[in-house]
């Protein structure tokens, strides 16, 4: 697949639909060329398109990822993770789950493999420098079937997952899931906070616990 296919697609993945302008203003390519892009695309079966009004009388089209491209594009790599919960389940006593409710033991189960996947590499990365755990642990990620990136921000750092296997099932605008494993990789000196006001992926600051005020605890 092209650069530019690869491109639109990862550009729809991380903000949903966008029309061929929207497209072709935040990839710098002329309209025509992303028209052609879309054809192709959608003659594949990888996207979607439906009208939306713009407010002149004649509706445009947004385009998405089919489910095709969904599954093509960004797997998920279950393998190892299912391997890894099947093990933590198999851990378990009866009473550790006593008294819990029906998502109350889904966390409890979470919670207890992100502690085994971070034991494979926290003793790793312990003491390299934050941007490093930051990259490294965003390719861990990123092995393990998510569509994961980091940033640096004016405050320290940002993780986003777009394809979180978890992300649906905890039913929840914070992902359980993804702050405890973050919180495990990258150690006691970070702060894990999630990022406000997202809803289409996983998103994390990843914050120097040494240049967080005191009164945000």
């Amino acid at each position: 697949m092209s650069d530019t296919k690869s491109e639109i697609l990862a550009l729809l993945k991380r903000n949903g639909g966008h029309s061929v302008n929207e497209l072709a203003e935040a990839l710098d390519l002329a309209p025509i060329t992303i028209r052609q892009h879309l054809t192709r695309l959608q003659r594949d079966g990888l996207l979607i398109s439906e009208p939306r009004a713009n407010g002149n009388g004649r509706p445009h089209y947004v385009f998405q990822l089919s489910a095709k491209a969904e599954a093509e594009a960004f797997p998920y790599r279950t393998d190892r993770i299912v391997e890894l919960l099947i093990r933590e389940i198999g851990h378990l006593d009866g009473s550790d789950l006593a008294g819990l409710s029906e998502r109350g033991k889904t966390l409890f189960v979470l919670d207890r493999l992100a502690r085994r996947l971070a034991d494979e590499f926290a003793p790793l990365i312990s003491e390299w420098p934050l941007r490093e755990r930051v990259v490294f642990v965003t390719e861990v990620m990123r092995n393990d079937g998510g569509f994961a990136e980091w940033e640096e921000t004016e405050r320290g750092f940002e993780i986003r997952d777009y394809n979180c296997l978890f992300h649906r099932l905890l039913e929840s605008g914070v992902c359980e899931w993804h702050r405890k494993f973050l919180k495990e990789m990258l150690g006691d000196d970070v702060r894990v906070q999630p990022r406000a006001g997202v809803d289409n992926c996983c998103g994390y600051e990843i914050l120097s616990v040494a240049r967080v005020p005191a009164a945000a605890d």
